[in-house]
Order: C-alpha cells, then sequence, then structure tokens
C-alpha cells in the first residue's frame, strides 16, 4: 500500500521537481524517497500547527528520513502528526500543506509558500 507516496507525487508538478532536479515522468516512489533523502535537511523554516519546532523534534525528523527504508513502502508509511516527509516537502519545495487526519487538521507552513497542497488520511488511507 503507497497510497502516501503515491498522492504527493499525484500532487507535484514539473515545477516542484524541478527544485529536486528531475522529472517527473521520470519518477517513482522508490526514487522520490531516494531523492528526500538526498536532500535531507533540518526543517528549521517550517511553521508546523503554527510554532517553530524544537530542534530535538527537528534532529528527530531529520534522522527519521535518513534511517528509512524504502524496501518496505508497500506496507505502507505511518504517518505521523508532525510526519518528516511532509515537513521535509514543505522546506524544500517552499509549499504549505494541510493535512486533515480523521477530522483533526495538522499544518505545515514556510514563509513565501508557492501554494498550498491538501490531503486527508484516516487510520488506513492516505488520499488528496
Amino acid at each position: 500500500m503507497t497510497c502516501f507516496w503515491d498522492h504527493i507525487l499525484q500532487s507535484l508538478n514539473q515545477e516542484d521537481f524541478n527544485i529536486l532536479n528531475t522529472q517527473k515522468n521520470n519518477i517513482n516512489n522508490n526514487s522520490f524517497i531516494d531523492s528526500l533523502k538526498k536532500h535531507n535537511i533540518l526543517c528549521e523554516n517550517v511553521l508546523w500547527q503554527g510554532s517553530l519546532m524544537h530542534k530535538k523534534l527537528l534532529e528527530e525528523n531529520f534522522d527519521a528520513i535518513k534511517d528509512y527504508n524504502k524496501d518496505n513502502i508497500n506496507s505502507g508509511h505511518d504517518c505521523s502528526t508532525c510526519d518528516p516527509f511532509l515537513c521535509l516537502i514543505s522546506e524544500l519545495l517552499k509549499i504549505d500543506i494541510d493535512h486533515l487526519y480523521q477530522n483533526s487538521l495538522i499544518q505545515y507552513r514556510i514563509v513565501d509558500s508557492r501554494k498550498l497542497l491538501k490531503f486527508r488520511s484516516d487510520s488506513g488511507h492516505f488520499y488528496i
């Protein structure tokens, strides 16, 4: 079950992929994860729920991406309330993200955002 990755990729356009130095038509879930891992940084500019994240959380998110095993993506992505990948996508691509998880809105905000992406999820699926 790769709905997390599938729907993120579907929501991005070529302008987004230019930032990652790749082509939309040449990317799949595995290569996208590789690209995010390659560009992994501390997401110091992302406001999560309206606040900057503490250094410890920034470091934990960085490590979670660095250590992420993409070989398990078919088992699903356990999207957390402060998901490291959503933080990184927001930071790298200058994208605001709204993630509605079972009627609770989780917001990722970045200064000078280029656009807003909206996702929803429940206990089993992640979708646009």
